[in-house]
C-alpha cells in the first residue's frame, strides 16, 4: 500500500511531474467533501457568501498562485508550495486571519471583508516582489485574449438568461481566464500539461479545445446551480468555488509564464 501510495501521490508531488487517474480522482473526491465541509463551516460563522466576501478572497487566491510560482523558480523548496498541499497550506494562512478578521469586526464595527482583505493583500503583496519578470510577450498575450474574452462575457452576456448575473460573468470568465494562460503555454512557448484530462482533450482535439469544453462545462454547472439549487448562499458558494479555481490556475500559469521564457 505505501508503495502505490508513494507512487501515485507522493512522488509527483516531490518530482514536480503532474496528475495522474489515480490521485485526480481522490483528489476529486476530497475537492468535493470539502466543498461541502467549508460550507458549513462559513455558515456556522454566519457568514454571506458575497460579491464582498468573494473580493476579500482574492488575495488569498493570488497569494497560492504566487507561491506556487515561486516553487517553480525554486526560491521556495519544500513540497507544502505544490498543489495540493499549497491548497491546505493557503487554508491554514487565511483560516486564523478570517477568525481574526470576525473578531476584530466586533471590536471595531468596521466589516470583516476589509480587514479580511488587506491581511491577504499585504502577505500576497510581500510575495509578489520576489516573482523577477522577464517574459513579457507572454504576459501580453495572455492579457490581451483574457481582455477579449472578458469584452465579450460582460457585453454579449445578456442574450441568455444564463449568463446575466454577475456571478454566472464571473464564474465563466474564470474558467476561460485558466483556459487562456494554458493555450498560450501551450500553443506558443513549448509548455506542457499536468493535469490528466486536459491532457486527453488536447491529443484529441488540440489545444484550442479547451476554450470549448471549459464554456460547455461551466455553462452545464450553472444550469444546474440556477435550475436545481434554492438556497442562494449555497449557489454563491458553489460559484466562487468554480472562480477561485479558475482564477488560482489562470494566475499560476500567466505568473510562471511571464517569469521564464
Amino acid at each position: 500500500m505505501y508503495d502505490l501510495f508513494e507512487t501515485y501521490f507522493i512522488n509527483p508531488i516531490l518530482n514536480l511531474s503532474g496528475y495522474n487517474w489515480i490521485n485526480s480522482i481522490t483528489y476529486a473526491i476530497i475537492l468535493i467533501i470539502a466543498i461541502f465541509l467549508l460550507y458549513k463551516f462559513l455558515k456556522y460563522l454566519h457568514i454571506t457568501i458575497d460579491g464582498k466576501f468573494a473580493l476579500s478572497l482574492l488575495p488569498y487566491i493570488f497569494l497560492g498562485s504566487i507561491l506556487r510560482v515561486l516553487r517553480d523558480a525554486n526560491f521556495l523548496t519544500s513540497p507544502v508550495f505544490v498543489s495540493p498541499l499549497i491548497y491546505i497550506l493557503i487554508f491554514l494562512i487565511a483560516l486564523p486571519l478570517l477568525l481574526f478578521s470576525l473578531f476584530l469586526k466586533k471590536r471595531t464595527k468596521i466589516p470583516f471583508q476589509n480587514y479580511f482583505f488587506s491581511f491577504g493583500f499585504i502577505l500576497s503583496g510581500i510575495f509578489f516582489t520576489q516573482i523577477q519578470f522577464v517574459n513579457f510577450i507572454a504576459a501580453a498575450q495572455i492579457l490581451s485574449l483574457d481582455l477579449l474574452i472578458f469584452v465579450l462575457i460582460f457585453s454579449l452576456g445578456n442574450l441568455t438568461k444564463l449568463t446575466k448575473s454577475l456571478w454566472n460573468k464571473f464564474t465563466i470568465f474564470s474558467q476561460l481566464f485558466d483556459a487562456s494562460s494554458t493555450f498560450v503555454s501551450l500553443q506558443f512557448w513549448g509548455y506542457s500539461e499536468q493535469h490528466v484530462l486536459p491532457n486527453l482533450i488536447f491529443d484529441f482535439f488540440g489545444n484550442w479545445s479547451f476554450f470549448l469544453v471549459k464554456f460547455i462545462v461551466v455553462l452545464f454547472l450553472l444550469y444546474f446551480a440556477d435550475s436545481s439549487i434554492k438556497n442562494k448562499n449555497f449557489k454563491n458558494w458553489l460559484k466562487l468555488v468554480v472562480i477561485i479555481l479558475g482564477l488560482a490556475l489562470g494566475t499560476r500559469d500567466l505568473l510562471r509564464i511571464s517569469a521564464f521564457v
